[in-house]
């Protein structure tokens, strides 16, 4: 699809696109340069979505565009697909893992894996909601009513629950974690314990950084509000399961996608 049509279908929906060169200077992803990447840049003029385009980039497609809901979905030659669209009070790109036709199949096609089960249980008009009876959505963050007690746990308040290093956290009035991985966050860029202490052996310059203790893909609860400057805050009476979305890594935007609190 040429770039002038593909910009119609995003400005159909109030969204504005810009392609430009690759720089060639762009990071690895899984050892290689990409070939492309989308993501969402903001000029004077406000957000838009951004197309870094190389020469081996593929070809774009859309498959289905829904002007009323700001969403659309966009297919690659080589498979790729993206959900691209407006959520409460910003532009989002996720790429999604499967095979999907439809901009409400891309959406159920988000959701966790236990979520997206429950879900069968409500009407369709309503699972699109970000509140219903099976769950609470704040951006990329769905909270589910536990059901149990976590008496006895340690509770952590003001804690932030990130879905990466160089995500906005989400702020959350109290929280428990069960379980998870160490990690530490160095520059934006997540390590263990054993690849922390390896790169600090050697590289001065990385010694010098003061590393963020954090925790990897812990069973998490929340309780109370959960606040983020690009959603409204929500408030969770009882104790909620925290599970993130199945997004995929969009392509040469993220690398280490990881569960953080």
């Amino acid at each position: 699809m040429r770039q002038d049509s593909l910009s119609k279908h995003f400005e159909a929906m109030g969204a504005r696109v810009k392609f430009r060169a690759l720089d060639a200077q762009s990071r690895l992803l899984n050892g290689r340069r990409p070939s492309f990447t989308i993501d969402v840049g903001r000029d004077r003029r406000g957000p838009f979505f951004d197309f870094a385009l190389t020469d081996r980039a593929p070809e774009f497609e859309i498959l289905q565009t829904m002007p009323k809901e700001r969403h659309l979905l966009l297919l690659t030659s080589r498979g790729n697909r993206f959900l691209c669209g407006h959520d409460e009070r910003h532009w989002f790109v996720a790429e999604l893992a499967e095979t999907v036709s439809t901009v409400r199949a891309a959406k159920r096609a988000l959701m966790p894996v236990a979520v997206r089960e429950w879900a069968g249980t409500v009407k369709p008009s309503k699972v699109d909601n970000r509140d219903n009876s099976i769950f609470k959505r704040q951006g990329e963050w769905f909270f589910v009513p536990a059901g149990r007690s976590l008496d006895g746990e340690a509770i952590l308040r003001n804690e932030p629950l990130q879905r990466n290093a160089k995500s906005k956290p989400h702020i959350c009035e109290e929280l428990v974690r069960i379980g998870g991985e160490t990690v530490y966050v160095v520059a934006n860029r997540v390590y263990t314990w054993n690849e922390y202490r390896a790169k600090a052996r050697w590289d001065d310059d990385f010694r010098r950084y003061r590393p963020q203790t954090r925790v990897a893909d812990s069973e998490v609860y929340v309780r109370g509000y959960v606040r983020h400057p690009d959603h409204a805050t929500i408030v969770l009476e009882g104790w909620h399961r925290v599970l993130i979305n199945r997004e995929r890594p969009a392509a040469g935007l993220r690398s280490n996608v990881t569960f953080l609190d």
